[in-house]
């Protein structure tokens, strides 16, 4: 009798309990015979099938791209077949990035239902890529030999000395470098149409780096500019994600173009005519970003990177880790460098300078003002020096009689 009074109080007490807490539709997981294709940079093709019962009554296609949820609408016939086609103008991917996309929508009994999340890797598929790896480079190309692989590879790895010793960074994650054989299928890589000039690109997020190198006695050389600049955009992003974004162009570009183990030696060239015309860049205008004319970008690295070692050589790497964590802390381009430094972007150019090419600002701006000094003498004191030769010539005049 005790018994069953207990088994009639605990299914009342549950029936109570079920009573209080709201019913919920659960999503239905559905598994997606789908099948993706694309042709970089041109279109991509999802076709599938959704073997739903009861049907779909909506279904949306969902990509996860740079950080954005992007849905579109698709058509199912009425056993659940769909083709979906979109190019990249509507459909804006990252080069080398991996996609996230998955299908949800309604079934015509009303409850949500998804798929699983697939992933597909947006390489850059109209190159027969070849591999070679020796962690953390893995390197990708399709024109040469091993060899050519490999001097990227012992490039890659010099260049990572340079840099440790500089930023002390824990390289844990794949470093992706694919090597294009012109600048022209590099910017097509990049959908650049504009920029003629660029010749390498680094994602620092996605740790990926492209170069332009091609075959010949130079391939070296070519490989000794371009991986150790841009493997320093992927150093300095893992050593402070936070404050890479917000570093001043030119300090991030000066130290790029500072680590390469064969400096452009046309960058020495135009810091000495910017030097002869007085035609030097403010640090100030290079903050945000890079001129787009070919000529002064290139002025602008050159002297990013002439200024970047100065700063190194005369106050030490520290101070530079000190300016980066600064920029962490989102202080501005002036602001920050103040707060480490103590004293101004113009002083900071006036020092390099008058290191560089031993010329004191307020050296320069006399030697501007010595041809006017000569003339306001000349206006001042001409008339004097006339009446004193006149008055003299006279005198000398009247004592010969």
């Amino acid at each position: 009798m005790i018994g069953t009074r207990f088994g009639f109080f605990f299914s009342f007490f549950g029936l109570v309990v079920c009573a209080a807490i709201p019913f919920q539709v659960g999503e239905e997981k559905i598994e997606c015979d789908c099948h993706l294709n694309y042709r970089f940079g041109e279109t991509l093709t999802l076709t599938g099938k959704l073997p739903a019962q009861p049907m779909p009554a909506e279904a949306h296609l969902v990509f996860q791209v740079n950080e954005r949820t992007i849905l579109y609408p698709l058509t199912l016939d009425d056993r659940g077949n769909f083709e979906f086609r979109s190019n990249f103008q509507h459909l804006p991917l990252r080069p080398f990035a991996r996609v996230p996309y998955w299908i949800e929508g309604t079934l015509s009994n009303g409850i949500p239902f998804s798929t699983p999340r697939e992933e597909f890797f947006y390489e850059d598929n109209r190159f027969p890529w070849k591999i070679r790896e020796q962690p953390p480079f893995r390197v990708h190309w399709h024109r040469g030999g091993l060899q050519f692989a490999q001097m990227a590879l012992d490039v890659a790895r010099e260049a990572h000395y340079v840099i440790t010793a500089w930023f002390p960074v824990q390289v844990n994650e794949p470093i992706e470098i694919y090597l294009y054989e012109s600048p022209g299928e590099l910017r097509q890589a990049l959908q650049i149409s504009k920029s003629g000039w660029i010749a390498a690109h680094a994602d620092p997020a996605l740790g990926v780096i492209l170069v332009s190198v091609s075959e010949g006695f130079d391939q070296r050389l070519q490989m000794e500019q371009q991986i150790p600049h841009e493997m320093m955009h992927l150093y300095l992003y893992r050593y402070r994600p936070d404050a890479y974004s917000n570093l001043p162009v030119w300090l991030r570009e000066g130290l790029a173009t500072a680590v390469e183990l064969y400096p452009n030696p046309d960058y020495y060239a135009l810091l000495d005519t910017a030097a002869r015309d007085r035609s030097f860049l403010a640090l100030s205008s290079l903050c945000e970003t890079f001129p787009q004319e070919p000529l002064t970008a290139y002025l602008a690295y050159a002297q990013s990177a002439a200024v970047v070692q100065y700063l190194i050589e005369q106050y030490g790497i520290e101070r530079v880790r000190q300016l980066i964590n600064a920029y962490a802390d989102q202080y501005d381009c002036e602001a920050g460098f103040g707060h480490i430094y103590n004293f101004s972007l113009r002083q900071l150019e006036d020092q390099w300078r008058e290191h560089r090419f031993g010329s004191h600002p307020t050296g320069r701006a006399l030697a501007r003002l010595v041809p006017w000094g000569m003339l306001l003498m000349l206006v001042l004191f001409g008339p004097l020096l006339l009446s004193f030769q006149l008055l003299s010539h006279s005198t000398t005049g009247k004592e010969s009689r």
